[in-house]
């Protein structure tokens, strides 16, 4: 009777080893052995602020982890590009990527894209947010928004502004407010930020709408006023200047900065990637080279994202159908 009651009792203790073998090997990665290899991050930009905030977040992040952090460049079609390689990369925690607002809650409005803004991504956090306003030339009879838009009215079509492409946030901030006011000016569209710049800069054109890093420091050296922030706070870098809702109109413009993985990543990987790259984010080095760039760096969680994104999805379609970019307008 002793005997039987030891085989049940190694019986059983084998099947518990068997069972817990099983499911060791069965998850992808443990929470111990994360990160065992070095980690790709996905940049949509090639250079400018994104990329330096990026590299700069994953050299901190890297020492967290305990890894590399391989930082790869894959800009195009207005970042939708880089979105769908992370959305189609294996979900293992070894491919994480920068997600702005642009390929979630624009591009699927303009063209079919190869995810889901939805359902395709788990998201680590927002860190930061692109910011937008138009700033004229000092020299320029334009004091304040106010002015600007009187003289818009009085005669329709002789302003122009310059943007980087069409129905990017400084586009559709202009036309935002320019829907607003009922009133009509020309969009001259370029390819490169400094470009459009320099176009306001040497007179070619009366308006500039840009991100502080564009703009700032030519404010500093006294080239440039900003009339107006079209984002949802003002610029801490010209605080005197008032937002667009303070002037009484209804929209504001942001484009925020988001870590994210393919869906499907197991929870605790997840869990140590927003663990590390939070205490990554809050180094006191970190918040200074973003400040540097003029970039403000604001955390929201993936939750409290994902609602930013559920809105201005729903926002951003009625402007791009406005503006006639929307894809079920495009002729076949």
């Amino acid at each position: 009777m002793e005997n039987i009651k030891k085989r049940v009792f190694f019986l059983w203790l084998a099947l518990i080893i068997f069972i817990l073998t099983f499911i060791a090997l069965a998850s992808p990665t443990s929470w111990a052995d994360y990160p065992n290899k070095p980690i790709t991050m996905i940049c949509p930009y090639a250079g400018g602020t994104a990329d330096a905030s990026l590299r700069a977040l994953c050299s901190y992040a890297e020492k967290i982890l305990g890894q590399p952090i391989v930082v790869i460049n894959k800009p195009g079609a207005s970042a939708s590009l880089a979105a769908g390689l992370i959305a189609s990369a294996k979900p293992d925690g070894y491919t994480i990527g920068m997600i702005t607002f642009g390929p979630l809650t624009m591009a699927p409005h303009m063209w079919d894209v190869a995810y889901d803004p939805f359902n395709s991504f788990e998201f680590l956090f927002a860190f930061g947010k692109y910011m937008y306003g138009p700033c004229v030339r000092t020299d320029s009879p334009f004091k304040t928004l106010k002015d600007l838009i009187q003289y818009a009215k009085a005669n329709p079509g002789k302003l122009k502004y310059s943007t980087v492409g069409l129905a990017t946030p400084t586009h559709f901030g202009m036309q935002l407010l320019a829907k607003a006011e009922g009133i009509k000016w020309d969009v001259i569209v370029f390819k490169e930020v400094q470009a459009a710049v320099s176009a306001c800069l040497g007179g070619h054109l009366e308006i500039v709408s840009q991100t502080p890093a564009a703009v700032v420091p030519h404010i500093k050296s006294g080239e440039l006023r900003l009339l107006a922030s079209m984002s949802d706070t003002r610029w801490k870098w010209v605080p005197e200047v008032p937002t667009v809702r303070e002037l009484g109109y209804d929209f504001d413009v942001v484009s925020w900065l988001a870590l994210g993985t393919p869906k499907g990543v197991p929870k605790n990987i997840l869990e140590k990637l927003r663990i590390s790259f939070k205490k990554a984010l809050d180094d006191p080095e970190f918040l200074k080279l973003m400040d540097r760039i003029y970039v403000p760096v604001v955390y929201r969680s993936a939750e409290e994202f994902k609602k930013l994104v559920e809105r201005d999805y729903k926002v951003n379609e009625r402007i791009i159908y406005e503006l006639g970019l929307h894809k079920s307008q495009q002729k076949k």
